[in-house]
């Protein structure tokens, strides 16, 4: 099995001399790569793969900073926090090159061009096409940067061909008709990337990045099926295409059945030992489950312990307490959840904490879209009564022992674990019943947060006749199978969440529209609860704000996350145009 020492060094053959993308003062006559160089031997491949981790590396860490800093579930520490990040918090002074590098992605898409015009992927040695697996993975890479410079500076320049002089640089960079949107880009990658939803990752064995340290090559790899999940939901966020966001949620349950990720309950780690625990007794688990492979992440982009490594990863050190502390709208949210404990008591009053819901009959078959087969469900306990009793406070971000008192910090990132996660089961969910809701079945969309998607759950609590007009959808999307152990996110925090008939309910409403969007109050607060720090908290607000086109459903909540009852009004002008969302794209 190979085996590499450093996840960084040995990028340093093919592609190590980067793009720069410099201005116009150096000699525009330069050759960036040899005209001549075409990749035959399958250890270009290794060596050229590790060149585009490496730049991947230099733009990690910062999508994160930007993701987060600039939204509503951090806040900096006054006094203490870096002056550079208060003002990215606050959307002053973007043109710091500190966080604002736009030529970074640029170096990844060139050497990824430069790669994919090179490499043969029809090449056969054995009866194996030799350069597949990193064909796609190359191909994958640079789907993943355009997205994100799209995210970060909305409109951008958009070339596929590899630039091999600084004059081919200047003359793409400057020429204005040769730039792209969101929905352009997410267009031109979806047909991109459809051939390779199959195909398997490269496998390079074991990657050190500490000492007794090692993480296995398959995890640093974006899955294809994911990534053009992403595409399609952004692409519908902006056009507000239903087929889009059907076909995002289609990608996102084929990864998660092929692949058998489920929320377990045995996932639900952080939970009250009864209904009425102190502080003291709250078992705590998010960060547990935010940042090992084994828990939920499906891949990360590879950091070092130490420089002798690779690249060292610093967020750890940027969200330190002296930084950021979890922002007093986040603190509002969590402290006004509802738990949810429901005990069956079954002998002279003693309780068991059960109460998921188990099928009784086979629901192999659902029937047909004409007469869809309606199976029932009792309690896990049979004997006795089910008794819901509530306990305010969802428990993923608790501190204990702390009493009332307590700070919630920024955490999910140590030396220990210096990786940037990209893809993790549970925002999969999450993002799987943003594209459902979207897709028209807001019920549907619920489900995954309440109870969890199974084919007994969706007949059980088909109260709205959504099944039907899924099973006529052309789509399976909301296929889960038999699996009733697939229980709703928002238990993870709360609770026996199924059972919860006063506080998280979805209310019948006037319209479709109106149901999606309540659906989607719900969504925006359970991504802050499960998903809090990974990077993606500014672009889902931006998502949801673009389809409701409506600024103001980004810029309230960012303006309340230092006083939910206050709100920074300055901040929240600024924010209300949507021009002040991206990143100038000036010269640094």
């Amino acid at each position: 099995m190979m085996k590499f020492k450093s996840i960084f060094k040995p990028a340093a053959a093919v592609l190590a001399a980067a793009i720069a993308l410099a201005s116009c003062e150096v000699d525009t006559t330069t050759v960036m790569f040899e005209e001549d160089h075409n990749f035959s031997d399958p250890t270009d491949t290794v060596f050229s793969m590790l060149g585009i981790i490496g730049l991947v590396q230099e733009v990690a860490e910062r999508n994160v900073v930007l993701g987060e800093v600039r939204g509503d579930l951090m806040a900096p520490v006054p006094l203490t926090a870096d002056e550079t990040l208060v003002n990215l918090a606050n959307s002053e002074d973007l043109e710091d090159e500190t966080y604002n590098r736009y030529r970074d992605y640029y170096a990844i898409i060139n050497n990824c061009n430069f790669y994919l015009a090179r490499a043969d992927s029809a090449m056969e040695r054995r009866g194996e096409r030799v350069f597949l697996k990193e064909y796609a993975a190359v191909s994958a890479y640079r789907a993943w940067a355009y997205l994100w410079l799209a995210q970060i500076y909305g409109t951008v320049p958009f070339y596929t061909e590899p630039l091999l002089s600084y004059s081919d640089v200047e003359r793409v960079m400057n020429d204005p008709s040769n730039r792209k949107g969101m929905a352009d880009i997410c267009a031109y990658f979806i047909d991109d990337l459809r051939p390779y939803v199959d195909t398997p990752y490269p496998q390079y064995g074991d990657f050190t990045y500490g000492e007794d340290q090692t993480i296995r090559s398959e995890y640093i790899f974006l899955p294809v099926r994911l990534l053009l999940g992403d595409l399609y939901l952004w692409r519908g966020s902006v056009t507000g295409n239903r087929t889009d966001f059907a076909e995002a949620a289609q990608c996102y349950r084929d990864y998660l059945v092929e692949n058998d990720k489920f929320i377990f309950p045995s996932s639900v780690s952080a939970y009250r030992t009864s209904p009425s625990a102190t502080s003291v007794e709250l078992y705590r688990g998010w960060d547990g489950m935010s940042n090992s492979l084994g828990s939920a992440l499906i891949s990360v982009v590879p950091m070092a312990e130490t420089d002798f490594y690779g690249r060292v990863g610093t967020l750890s050190t940027v969200f330190s307490s002296f930084n950021f502390l979890a922002s007093e709208s986040l603190k509002d949210l969590v402290e006004n959840a509802y738990y949810c404990y429901a005990a069956s008591y079954i002998a002279e009053g003693a309780e068991e904490g059960v109460s998921r819901f188990r099928l009784v009959e086979d629901t192999r078959y659902y029937g047909t879209p004409e007469a869809p087969v309606y199976l029932s469900y009792v309690a896990a306990v049979e004997e006795g009564t089910v008794t819901p009793e509530y306990a305010t406070g969802d428990l993923r971000l608790y501190e204990f022992p702390t009493g009332n008192e307590y700070d919630m910090n920024v955490e999910g990132y140590n030396l220990g674990w210096p990786h940037v996660g990209t893809y993790r089961t549970n925002t999969v969910f999450l993002r799987l019943a943003e594209a459902i809701n979207r897709a028209g079945y807001p019920y549907t969309a619920f489900g995954v947060l309440k109870y969890g998607l199974s084919r007994g759950n969706l007949v059980y609590y088909d109260k709205h006749g959504e099944l039907s007009r899924l099973m006529q959808s052309g789509y399976t999307f909301y296929d889960f199978g038999d699996n009733t152990d697939n229980v709703g996110i928002h238990a993870r925090g709360c609770g026996n969440a199924e059972m919860d008939t006063l506080h998280y309910t979805l209310p019948a409403l006037a319209s479709l529209e109106d149901s999606i969007r309540e659906v989607e109050n719900f969504l925006i607060d359970e991504m802050a609860l499960e998903s809090p720090y990974n990077g993606s908290r500014f672009f889902s607000l931006m998502r949801f704000a673009l389809r409701r086109g409506d600024p103001s459903f980004l810029a309230d909540r960012v303006a309340r996350r230092g006083n939910p009852d206050m709100p920074d009004e300055t901040l929240r002008n600024r924010l209300s145009n949507p021009d002040n969302w991206y990143l100038p794209m000036t010269e640094n």
